[in-house]
C-alpha cells in the first residue's frame, strides 16, 4: 500500500495515510474527520550507495543535482 501525506484545508494538519487501491477509502483527517484534503506530492526514496560505488544525481549520472534534502556536495 502506498503511503501519501495529506494537508487538510480546514485545520492545516499535515498527516500521512496508506491508501490501499482496492478498497475505495475515503481518507479524513485525523484531527478534525474533514474530507477537504490536498495531497501533497512526495519525493521517491532515494537510492543506496554500496561499499565500491559512487553517489550521483537523481538520475545516477552526472554531478549532484543540487537539491537542499540531497547530501551530495558538488567539486
Amino acid at each position: 500500500m502506498p503511503l501519501y501525506e495529506y494537508t487538510c484545508q480546514k485545520c492545516a494538519h499535515t498527516f500521512e495515510a496508506l491508501v490501499s487501491s482496492r478498497v475505495a477509502v475515503a481518507v479524513t483527517c485525523p484531527k478534525c474527520a474533514s474530507s477537504d484534503l490536498d495531497q501533497l506530492i512526495g519525493l521517491p526514496a532515494p537510492g543506496r550507495v554500496t561499499e565500491g560505488s559512487s553517489a550521483t544525481n537523481c538520475r545516477g549520472d552526472g554531478p549532484p543535482c543540487g537539491a537542499s534534502w540531497c547530501g551530495r556536495k558538488g567539486p
